[in-house]
């Protein structure tokens, strides 16, 4: 998965769109120093987002943010 399109948004938001779901997009808000998926304003057009895209999401913008390591260093619960 690849993002395709990214910009901020208000209150410590990044909307997304990545490749396998092109035409939904994905709402990210910042949490401590990590963005976490917020919404997804799926379309029924995309495959079914499942939580291992989600975590994929997640890593994908962290990382381009330079986030990734605070967001794989975070608290598991």
């Amino acid at each position: 998965m690849k993002i395709t399109k990214w910009g901020f948004t208000r209150r410590n938001s990044i909307k997304a769109e990545f490749d396998l779901f092109p035409h939904s997009l994905v709402i990210l808000r910042k949490i401590r120093s990590f963005y976490f998926v917020y919404q997804v304003h799926w379309s029924s057009r995309d495959p079914v987002v499942e939580t291992h895209h989600l975590e994929e999401m997640e890593l994908l913008v962290n990382r381009e943010m330079g986030f990734e390591h605070y967001y794989l260093t975070r608290r598991q619960v």
